[in-house]
C-alpha cells in the first residue's frame, strides 16, 4: 500500500506529464477575418461599406431589425412578384489585405421563406480596386438556398486568390424566379 506522500507524488507526476503533452500540441491557427462589422450593426442608412442593387426596383432591400441572428440587425431582400429577368443583391468590396495565394471562405447566417430558385452566395475577385468589367476569379460553388428555414450557416469558397486580384467582393444574391423574403446576418470572409 502506498503512503500518502507516494500517492501525492504519483498524482503530481501524472499531472506534469499531462501538462507536458498538452503543451506540445500545435496551437490552432485562427482564421483571419477580412470583413469589418460582419454583425451588420454599424452604419447610418445601411451597414458600413455595404451597397446593393434592387434589380430595376423589383425587390425590396432593407437594413432590418425585424429578424437577426445577432445582436439586432440584418440585411433583408424580399419580393412578392416573381421576375424572370432580374435579380437583387447586397454586396461588400474588400480592397485591402488581399490574401494572394490563399483560399478564402464566405460564411453567412441565412433565414428564409422563399419559393422558387432562391438565394446564392458569391465571392468575386477583380484586378481593380472595385468590381468593374470582367470578373477575374470567382468562387466555384453554385450554392442555392430556397424554402423556409430558420437561421442556418451557408458558405462558399474561392480557392487560391490570384496574384492579380486587387479586390474581393462578396455578394448575397436573391435570384430571379424567386418570391418571399430572406435575411442575412453574421457575414465573414476568412482565410
Amino acid at each position: 500500500m502506498k503512503s500518502g506522500f507516494q500517492l501525492i507524488s504519483s498524482i503530481f507526476v501524472a499531472l506534469l506529464i499531462a501538462f507536458a503533452i498538452q503543451s506540445c500540441k500545435k496551437d490552432e491557427v485562427q482564421p483571419v477575418q477580412l470583413v469589418s462589422g460582419g454583425d451588420l450593426e454599424t452604419g447610418s442608412s445601411r451597414p458600413n461599406g455595404w451597397w446593393s442593387n434592387t434589380g430595376q426596383d423589383n425587390y425590396d432591400l432593407n437594413w432590418s431589425e425585424e429578424e437577426s441572428f445577432s445582436p439586432k440587425k440584418s440585411l433583408k431582400i424580399s419580393t412578392q412578384t416573381s421576375n424572370a429577368t432580374s435579380f437583387a443583391f447586397w454586396a461588400l468590396t474588400i480592397n485591402t489585405n488581399i490574401p494572394i495565394g490563399k483560399d478564402v471562405t464566405l460564411k453567412v447566417k441565412v433565414k428564409s421563406k422563399l419559393v422558387g430558385k432562391g438565394i446564392s452566395l458569391l465571392i468575386r475577385g477583380d484586378d481593380t480596386v472595385t468590381p468593374a468589367g470582367y470578373t477575374e476569379q470567382a468562387s466555384a460553388e453554385e450554392l442555392f438556398v430556397t424554402g423556409t428555414h430558420d437561421w442556418q450557416e451557408q458558405s462558399v469558397k474561392m480557392t487560391k486568390v490570384g496574384e492579380n486580384i486587387k479586390s474581393l467582393t462578396i455578394y448575397l444574391i436573391y435570384s430571379s424566379n424567386t418570391t418571399g423574403e430572406v435575411y442575412f446576418d453574421d457575414v465573414s470572409l476568412t482565410y
